[in-house]
């Protein structure tokens, strides 16, 4: 019987260096599994990459119980990474079209700065000028640095859970800042 993509490649791990071992012979499979499915050489090597990167982890964890399913479980991961990748590109076109920017041309200004006037940017920036400056750091990760909740976290000292409560409150205190409230809010004040 030949050797499929799920099959695993040697026994289970023992020290760092057959570790090592095992998941280099899995990266060309990996990658080429993940060129299938997304269509872009680049994109395939950092999902081959990632899904090592994660079962290496979930391995050292505990989390796979089973060494022999590693193959199985790399395999499962970069499907996921792949469907994941593919969603996200098709949620950015479809923003971009929403939004029309989806003629290609290339400027130097963030797609949000087409969306807002000079006057609005300016009160914007006064507000969030206005913001404790962990709020502001916050949202900068978040919007400008493009982090997710776990990478903020790790950089903060926090969890990816007091990241999403931090920006959800950070979020509430720009919009009081800027007079903006909820539909739900309006009818509460008057």
């Amino acid at each position: 019987m030949g050797q499929g993509p799920y099959t695993p490649v040697e026994a289970p791990l023992q020290d760092s260096d057959g570790e090592a071992a095992q998941f280099e012979s899995y990266r060309a499979r990996l990658r080429v599994f993940a060129a299938r499915h997304i269509r872009e050489r680049a994109a395939a090597e950092d999902v081959a990459q990632e899904a090592i990167a994660r079962t290496l982890e979930a391995l050292r964890d505990g989390r796979i119980r089973n060494p022999a399913a590693i193959g199985s479980y790399m395999f499962q991961t970069a499907l996921r990474l792949c469907m994941h990748r593919s969603r996200s590109a098709s949620r950015e076109q479809r923003a971009l079209q929403r939004f029309g920017s989806g003629s290609g041309e290339d400027s130097d200004e963030s797609p949000l700065a087409g969306l807002i006037s000079a006057e609005e940017r300016s009160s914007v920036q006064g507000a969030l000028g206005a913001l404790p400056s962990d709020d502001r750091t916050l949202l900068e990760l978040t919007y400008r640095d493009e982090l997710d909740s776990e990478e903020i976290g790790r950089r903060l000292g926090v969890t990816a859970g007091a990241v999403c409560v931090r920006r959800h409150r950070a979020i509430r205190r720009l919009a009081k800042l800027l007079g903006v409230r909820k539909p739900s809010d309006r009818g509460l004040d008057e």
